[in-house]
């Protein structure tokens, strides 16, 4: 299971083509807080992973980091994925590292 801080997500993520973030909470979670991601509920992720198979590094966020790690867990086991990483530390770590960059609802 590989891990990334924020900050070397937002580096990965200046390379666009590369790197793509994914909040995996809940529809009704995002109604806090969400960042610049593309919002896949951890449930639906599976489904929606063979688009995202052409990405060097799919990077997965939830609120602390633990669904993620699940959900990391669970892709490298059924389905081999080799490009899922976790923001380490989820949101939490993100609003803590770039405040300026989260809106809320």
């Amino acid at each position: 299971m590989q891990m990334l801080s924020p900050k070397e997500v937002l580096l990965a993520l200046a390379a666009k083509d590369k790197c793509c973030l994914i909040d995996i909470r809940e529809p009704y979670e995002l109604l806090n807080y969400s960042i610049d991601s593309t919002a896949i509920p951890m449930g639906d992720f599976a489904h929606a992973y063979p688009s995202l198979m052409h990405y060097a590094q799919v990077v997965l966020m939830c609120q602390s980091g633990k669904r993620a790690e699940a959900l990391a867990n669970f892709m490298e086991t059924e389905f081999h994925a080799k490009n899922i990483y976790i923001l380490e530390g989820g949101l939490n770590a993100w609003i803590a590292q770039n405040p300026t960059q989260i809106s809320g609802h």
